[in-house]
């Protein structure tokens, strides 16, 4: 039999089936551990959430098979419907938007700001029911001050966390401080175990709603639910993570910052800005550039350079949102014409790397004068 090349392994079935028997025996355990009558899964996915709770000093953690699903149940635990609306920033993951559209909500989406890329100033329409913001590259948003907006106007504040675990505002957890927050274990992430995620909250009939939600709804009657529940085997990978987290967390803020360092100071290049009361984890090393980027980055690309010369498309220019455009012209500009970053989730660099990359940066400012 052949090596399957989608097996990273490089094991044929025979070898896989018996690895998942003796996976099957240590544990002791179904590998999924859901059960009727059971909402919380396996001893492992109970473990996480007990830890998770503890780490980010929350009352409820509910471990889910991915952020977008913590997403969909943040958004039918907050009664999202056809007859309401929520605000959505224009510079997020397409899922941010797209999971609580599937409610029949209407997305009025929002612009954002240049300083840190996240939520900028929104008018909150009549008949909004929720907030979702994204603590985009690794910096909070303005939370306090949404949390506040969110109770004045009745409605929730629902965090997207995916980027930013461990960043803080105030003291406070990022994805702490909303209603609810939903954070990311995929392979693109700080923390990851292939596939995952975890939403947290402190409201306990939040929590029940969205337990429901992710496990058929079986256990809270007259509601229904899907299966978005987390298996026993990510949740030992993500525990383990979890453990790892400090270190995990303080090699790419080192990493970051050591690369501005080795960059310096450039004319007309702004590199990320933190605010003050925030500890920025710099899931990317984002910059600005005043003119020229495409000359800018095709000189880092010549020079070896990994980086993304803009972010995703804003949400309100997309087709698959085109019923709900709306002028977004901070988000446009980014996305256009100023920003790009380097993916310091992505790449561990030596130090004669960042030298390098310092050295490339000075490079390209020449050749375009800045």
């Amino acid at each position: 039999m052949k090596p399957d090349p989608y097996n990273s392994f490089g094991v044929d079935e025979r070898q896989e089936l018996s690895a998942f028997a003796f996976l099957a025996e240590r544990f002791g355990k179904p590998l999924s551990g859901y059960l009727a009558g059971r909402p919380r899964g396996g001893d492992q996915v109970i473990t996480l959430e007990n830890a998770w709770s503890e780490v980010f000093r929350v009352k409820h953690a509910i471990a889910v098979n991915s952020a977008t699903s913590g997403l969909l149940a943040a958004a039918f635990a907050a009664d999202l419907n056809s007859m309401g609306s929520f605000i959505c920033p224009t510079m997020t993951m397409s899922a941010t938007a797209a999971a609580p559209c599937f409610t029949g909500a209407r997305v009025d989406f929002a612009d954002v700001s240049d300083e840190d890329f996240t939520l900028g100033r929104a008018p909150i329409p009549s008949d909004c029911r929720a907030i979702f913001v994204t603590n985009l590259f690794g910096h909070p948003a303005r939370l306090r001050h949404l949390r506040e907006v969110a109770v004045t106007n009745d409605a929730l504040l629902i965090e997207d966390n995916a980027q930013s675990p461990f960043a803080t505002e105030y003291g406070r957890y990022a994805g702490t401080i909303g209603h609810i927050g939903v954070f990311s274990l995929n392979i693109h992430k700080p923390l990851q175990c292939g596939e995952g995620g975890m939403i947290v909250t402190d409201d306990d009939d939040l929590a029940e709603r969205m337990r429901a939600f992710i496990n058929h709804g079986e256990h809270v009657n007259g509601r229904m639910g899907l299966n978005l529940r987390m298996p026993e085997l990510c949740a030992v990978v993500a525990l383990t993570q979890l453990q790892r987290a400090p270190s995990i967390i303080e090699q790419r803020i080192e990493q970051a910052e050591a690369i501005i360092e080795a960059i310096g100071f450039i004319p007309g290049l702004r590199p990320p800005i933190t605010r003050a009361d925030c500890k920025h984890v710099y899931y990317t090393v984002p910059f600005l550039i005043d003119r020229s980027r495409a000359k800018f980055c095709e000189v880092l690309a010549a020079e070896g350079v990994p980086f993304a010369e803009h972010y995703a498309e804003p949400l309100h220019s997309m087709k698959a949102f085109e019923r709900w455009h709306q002028p977004c012209p901070v988000a446009t500009d980014l996305y256009t014409k100023r920003l790009f970053y380097i993916e310091n989730c992505a790449w561990t660099f030596t130090r004669r790397q960042i030298k390098q990359i310092g050295v490339a940066f000075q490079n390209a400012a020449e050749a375009v004068k800045l």
